[in-house]
This record gives structure tokens, sequence and C-alpha cells, in this order.
């Protein structure tokens, strides 16, 4: 281990998620001996979550892959990096000239980054000649990111400290997003409105003033009626409505079709709580915001459902304006991402199936990448290259995901454990932590920029950036890699902000690029296709689809008759200790959650004769889950339904998810409304 910065304490930025909090490592003889949060940062102010204080629990875990590994008969053997570098080199060259550079697939997950990460991998796969970049995107953020763009051409985030009330739609900020939780329940404490609308009761109900118990994949009927009861009284923004919309008629009449009757019998919410929704979002207009977590997009009509919710703010003007929810403008960054056109004419796997979904993200489509993987069907994927993911957990249809992995003729991973995915590689590269590299981020704070400080290195865990350019320059691709180690990279960067990485690396608190500006639209107009917010999107009816956020039953509402599934399983709700199937491994995280439960209704498990502990099994039509029930409380979960969190190594939920019924905008699996039946094991 070297040593890289000559500091006692040296503050630096989260990336236990996605979000950045403050850090300040405290060290002694080069080791870390505390870890404490960075009161400077405006985001955190000094606060960590229980994740960012397991900082050391990471860096120092004796499950962490010091050296590369690679495959052979008789297990796991430790291999020199060049030799392993020298043979994947061949063995690329091998697959690529007998299949197509096509055929090589390049993955990043979550566990080591997703903003500078993301744009390396694209940039060694174009250099590579695939279009075939993969990511854990075709599950997360980017179905509401490009629903909520087609209506304002940009996505949006809620200005939570100027905001009157908000409306959080099927997230628990408190387990995954914290530092928006701290501001939420600060903000509360001035007299914010906070309403939860979600399918179960998540810790963060106790910072609630309204809690709203939904069907699952029923939002946008919930979404449309608040809409016409807000029309009806007339309580819409009649000034932003005229000038800046588009299609806010068509939008009236198809939202005047849907009853008090109908919205109650869908989605479980009385017609005196969507009453109460629509007052108390129009008593706080403009300053009232939203925040849409994974939970509406993780359904086969989860699309539609999120532009509904979008178009409500939009009816009351509440975008772009104090305490409503903001367009941000992007940090002018010199790009590390290639542009397709100029290397790579192919489109991924998946773009012509999804198209919205390729336009919003540059990327394949997961669910038929490995289908490819296994078919060699619409082209054949043999080589894969994967960074910090683990879709053995966490994508859906395990049993499928390793049929495909098995299938491959080269699988390289690099990660900072042997996780369940990487059991499956051939080789396996130790990747750096957080604590040892440098990456610009973006900030909690509107337009606001840090840089990550590099505290050590550790002998052959590299950096993402050093090791796709040790493989660049095996491969003669050097060329896209000019610069010679992260911080040169970074300097490159930040170049138009004519900033050095020096002073950004010497502000805790961040760096503003520029000051947020409220009512762009005004000059500025909206990033669509019109320069108006689109209830009725021309984008989307370019490709075929409504122009109306039209709302579609669910797959497991839609079927005419009873099936032997009469349970709707909901997966992968958030837990402040993980993220996702990361730090399953850390002990001071798994002891109070060391395994996965099924959460059941009381009167459900009554009828089934289950008691809390009982082991049960759980049947879909891809598999079965033996698992360990726990009774919980008649509010925290809807009769009819059940929930098993996601991530865990033990008893894996998406051994019996379904990867078959999609969105067909997003093609975003149905992970949190799955058909499934219950018994004793």
């Amino acid at each position: 281990m070297s040593k890289e910065i000559q500091s006692d304490t040296v503050s630096t930025s989260c990336r236990m998620c996605s979000y950045h909090c403050g850090l300040k490592i405290h060290l002694e003889d080069n080791k870390i001996i505390k870890v404490t949060g960075e009161k400077a940062n405006l985001f955190s102010e000094g606060s960590l979550c229980i994740k960012g204080n397991a900082v050391k629990d990471l860096v120092y875990s004796p499950d962490r892959i010091l050296k590369p590994l690679k495959r052979t008969k008789s297990g796991w053997k430790q291999i020199e990096f060049k030799v392993a570098l020298d043979e994947i080199t061949s063995k690329l060259i091998d697959v690529t000239e007998h299949y197509g550079k096509s055929s090589l697939a390049v993955w990043k997950g979550e566990a080591l980054g997703s903003e500078q990460e993301r744009d390396l991998i694209h940039r060694f796969g174009h250099a590579c000649g695939t279009p075939n970049i993969l990511s854990n995107d075709t599950l997360c953020a980017v179905s509401k990111k490009g629903a909520i763009k087609s209506v304002f051409g940009a996505y949006t985030i809620p200005d939570i400290d100027k905001s009157r009330s908000m409306f959080i739609w099927g997230a628990n900020p408190l387990a995954s997003h914290y530092p928006l939780a701290r501001k939420i329940i600060k903000a509360r404490k001035q007299g914010l409105k906070v309403v939860l609308i979600d399918p179960r009761r998540s810790t963060f109900a106790e910072y609630a003033d309204h809690v709203i118990m939904i069907n699952p994949a029923t939002d946008g009927v919930l979404a449309l009626g608040i809409i016409k009861n807000i029309i009806e009284r007339g309580s819409y923004d009649r000034e932003f409505v005229n000038n800046y919309t588009l299609g806010f008629s068509e939008l009236a009449e198809y939202a005047s079709s849907f009853t008090s009757q109908y919205i109650e019998q869908e989605t479980g919410v009385s017609h005196n709580e969507l009453e109460l929704l629509s007052r108390l979002l129009t008593n706080s207009a403009p300053a009232s915001s939203y925040m849409i977590g994974v939970g509406p997009e993780h359904h086969d009509n989860g699309f539609n459902n999120i532009r509904a919710i979008a178009a409500i703010s939009a009816i009351c003007g509440c975008i772009d304006k104090p305490g409503g929810n903001l367009l941000p403008e992007k940090v002018p960054l010199n790009s590390l991402y290639p542009l397709s056109e100029q290397l790579v004419k192919e489109k991924p796997i998946g773009a012509d199936q999804y198209p919205v979904f390729y336009d919003n993200h540059q990327e394949g489509h997961t669910v038929h990448a490995l289908e490819a993987m296994i078919t060699g069907n619409p082209s054949p994927l043999r080589a894969m290259i994967m960074t910090g993911a683990n879709p053995v957990l966490t994508n859906p249809n395990s049993a499928k995901v390793r049929k495909a992995l098995e299938s491959l003729d080269l699988f390289v991973v690099r990660d900072l454990f042997m996780t369940e995915t990487a059991k499956y590689s051939d080789y396996i590269f130790p990747a750096a932590s957080f604590i040892e590299r440098s990456e610009v981020i973006s900030y909690g704070i509107p337009q606001c920029i840090a840089l990550t400080n590099r505290i050590f290195s550790i002998d052959h865990c590299l950096d993402e950036y050093s090791f796709f350019r040790s493989l660049a320059k095996k491969l003669g691709l050097e060329s896209w890699f000019p610069w010679e180690n992260e911080d040169d990279l970074n300097r490159w960067l930040l170049e138009p902000l004519k900033i050095e990485i020096e002073e950004l690396s010497s502000r805790p608190e961040g760096y503003q690029y520029k000051p947020y500006k409220y009512e762009k639209y005004k000059t500025e107009g909206f990033k669509t296709s019109s320069g108006k917010v689109e209830f009725v999107s021309s984008y989307l009816q370019s490709y075929g689809y409504e122009g109306l956020p039209v709302y579609k039953k669910p797959a497991y509402l839609a079927a005419e008759k009873p099936t032997e599934f009469k349970f709707t399983l909901i997966t992968g709700s958030r837990n402040v200790r993980f993220n996702h199937s990361c730090y399953h491994n850390i002990a001071r995280l798994k002891k109070k959650d060391p395994f996965a439960k099924l959460e059941i209704h009381p009167k459900d498990a009554n009828e089934l004769n289950i008691s809390t502990g009982d082991e049960v099994k759980v049947v879909s039509a891809s598999g079965v889950l033996n698992i360990q029930a726990l009774i919980v409380g008649e509010e925290d979960i809807k009769q009819g339904f059940l929930h098993i969190p996601h991530g865990f190594n033990d008893c894996n939920v998406n051994e019996i998810t379904l990867d078959r019924i999609k969105d067909c905008i997003s093609g975003f699996p149905a992970v949190k409304s799955v058909p499934v039946k219950i018994k004793k094991a």
C-alpha cells in the first residue's frame, strides 16, 4: 500500500451509494483509523448513514480480492497482471476475429461508480468497435428519466428547501437517498408537508404527513385522477398551461374518463384521499415538488404512469420555480463519452425493440443481451468484460442469467469481492475502492461539482481508467486513452471550467459552476421538439407509441379470470445497510439483516396457517424460492401482496422474478408485480 496524500485527515466524498456525502478520512501510519462526516459538505452537512460509517470495513475487508485470479480446472489461481492481460487480449482478438467486433460486450454495474465509469466503458467499447455496452441501468432510473424527459425535455429534481409540499412516489429516501431524507425531514420542521405514495409502509412513513397505500402499477390512474380533480375545480395554472404546454385539452379530455369509482377500484385510494392530495398540491403550488423512486418504473406500464405523475406538476406550474422541480443545467466538462457515429455504426442489442431507452442512454438492453449470449440471436455475444456488476443477484430470472454467463467464451470481471456473478468468470481483476481513486463528480447541490480524493493506492487494485487504458494499449487502441493517469484525465475534463484539480480537491463544499436560475423556459423554452411541456409527446408518437400518458392495466391485474398465482410479489425495496447486492459481506451491516424474509399481511398469513419464522415456498412461473415468513402489521402491506427484498445471495428473490413481462417503451421488467403462489415448505 502506498500513501497518496501526506495528511492525517483528508476530505473526500463517499461512494457507498450513488449519493456523494462528504467524508473525512482520519489516517495514522498510513491506515484509516476513523471515518467521520465532512461538515463543510453543503449536501450532507457532516452526517453519514450506516454505510458511510462502514467505509473502513469495506476497504480492509478480509474478503477483498487483492490479486488477479484465473479459473483453472483445479479452482481459482493467482496470476500476474501482465500475464492475465496478455491472455485476455489474445482471447478477445480470437473471439472478435471469429464472430465480429460486436460479439464483445462491456457491462458496468453500480458497485464501483456511476459517472466517469460509464463514459470510460462506453469509450473502451466503442474503441473496440462494439456497440454492445450494457449496465444495471436497464433496471434503474433510466425509465423514469426518459419518461420525465418526454414531458419536459430534461430530468427534474425537487427544490426541497423551498417546497411547501412534496409528493414521494415509490421511494424510501431514508434507505436509499439518506442526505435527501435529511433535507426533507429538516424542511418538514419548517412546514413542508410530505406525502408518501407506496404499496408498502416504508421506514420513511414516520416522517410523512400522509401515507397513501396504492396498488402496485396503478400510479398512473391516481395521477390522472388528481389531474381530473384539479382541472374540474379550475385550480390549474392557466397562464403556464396556455403559454408553455402542448396537448392540455387532450390530456384533460382523457383524464375526465377516470371516475372516482374506477380510481378507487383500481388503485385502492379513496375519493377522500384523492381530494386531499389534489387540494394539498394546488394550495402549495407552485412550491410543490415530487420525487419518483424506482418503484413506479418496475412495472409493465411504468413509463406512461410516470409521465402522468410529471404532468401533474406541469398543469400546476410547479416546474423550474422556487419550491417546485428544477431543471439544472449540465456541467460544461470535456466529454469522455465517444460519439457513437464516429466509431460504431451498429446499434446495440435491444435498441430496435426499445428505441426510447436507447435514445436516452445509448446502451443495449440486458434482457435481450443475455438472450443473445444463449441463442446467438439477433447476433452472437461471446465475450464480456464486467465491472462492478452482479446480475446473478440483481437481474430478473437468475437461472437465465447464469446460463448466459456460462455460455460465454470469455468472461472477465473487475470487482472488490468474489460476487455470485464473479464465480462464473474466467478472470477476476481486483478493483480499486472509491478511497483508492479520484473522480470528478456531480454534487448534491444543483449545478455543483466536487473531486473525490485518492487517499492511498493498493498494489494490483487498479482504478477504472488505469485498467481500461492498460487493456486498450494491448489491443492497439491507446490513442483513445492518451492520459497517463486519472489525475491527467481529470485535468482534461475540467479544462472548460478553468479550474485545477488541486483547487477542486481543496473544496469539500464543492464548486458551483453556475448559479441556479429559475424559470429559464421563459427565454429558452423546454428541450422538447416543440419547445414546450408536452402532455402529448410528438417524440413518442414518432416511434408509434401513444402521445398521451395512457394507462394500461398491468399484467397482474389484466387476467380475465383468477389463476393459481393469486398473490402479487413486490421486490426490491431499499435497505439503508446495503446498496443492492453490495455490503452483505460486511459483518456490522449484515448483523441486523442476516437474511431475506417474506413480508405477508396478517390476514393472508392466517388463511394459510403461516406464522412468523415458518419456512414457506414461493412459486412463480420462473422458479421456486424457500424463505422464512415475517408477518407484518396490517398497515405495513396491502392484503394480497407479498414483499421480498433483493440482493441476498442465500435467498435470491430473482430466482422467481420474470424477465418476459416488460414495459413496452422502456423494456423494464415488472419485478414489483410478480404473480406468485405461496404455501408452507
